[in-house]
């Protein structure tokens, strides 16, 4: 199991070392990046069982971001909705970043998914929780790798980690973005990739498949489909 881990954290490494990672998020792993001060970000994401995330986000000052997000459970289909209660993000970071040294964040995101089983009064998949993520250039411009750890679950703390990445396909207007999450538990982690289609300066559609290594069980959907709507705005 151990040499698994290693084995695949070491094929991740390679992987995003040509990679570019741009934005607050990648596809469920935060990068170190954050709004800037008097914008806002609205994004809307529908996965599996006609669920749907809606997420508000706002540059309230230079190094700090504050964000609610709220899942409609199977709001797309003809079933009955249920509503999870909404979740806070918080992030702030700490340092942008130099040459020589790494920029680095730390946040809280409490929105997570259950896209398994009956909704019970929690998730499936748990959010984020507490995180800490660091991340620089390598090499040439825009090549930037983030890898990060995070604690989702507070009365039996486990520590997990995390890297990602995006990569330019098309100048500023194709994207395309992976992700390894939850690396040091093999039996929960997650390969997710995608592509990110830049339509205009403020619009950006997503479209991901999660958990590409994952086998369907109880607790998780193996490549999962989903497709994110994403506009930045400014106040």
């Amino acid at each position: 199991m151990l040499k698994k881990i290693w084995v695949s954290f070491v094929a991740v490494l390679f992987c995003v070392s040509f990679l570019y990672a741009g934005k607050t998020y990648v596809i469920d792993t935060p990068a170190t990046g954050i709004l800037s001060y008097g914008s806002y970000s609205a994004d809307f994401r529908c996965f599996s069982r006609g669920n749907v995330i809606s997420e508000i986000n706002f540059g309230v000052f230079k190094p700090l971001d504050l964000g609610v997000s709220w899942e409609l459970d199977r709001f797309i289909g003809y079933e009955n909705i249920k509503a999870a209660v909404p979740s806070l993000h918080v992030k702030l970071r700490l340092y942008g970043g130099s040459m020589t040294l790494p920029g680095f964040a730390l946040g809280y995101d409490g929105q997570g998914t259950f896209i398994n089983g009956d909704y019970d009064g929690g998730y499936a998949q748990r959010g984020k929780g507490a995180y800490f993520v660091v991340g620089r250039e390598f090499f040439i411009e825009g090549l930037i790798f983030n890898l990060g750890i995070n604690v989702n679950d507070f009365s039996s703390p486990k520590v997990y980690w995390f890297s990602n990445a995006t990569a330019p396909l098309y100048k500023e207007f194709v994207s395309f973005m992976l992700e390894y999450d939850n690396v040091n538990y093999f039996p929960e982690a997650r390969l997710n990739c995608g592509l990110r289609f830049s339509v205009t300066e403020y619009l950006d559609i997503d479209c991901v498949v999660r958990d590409c290594w994952g086998k369907k069980d109880a607790e998780r959907i193996p490549n999962e489909r989903m497709l994110k709507i994403s506009y930045l705005g400014k106040f």
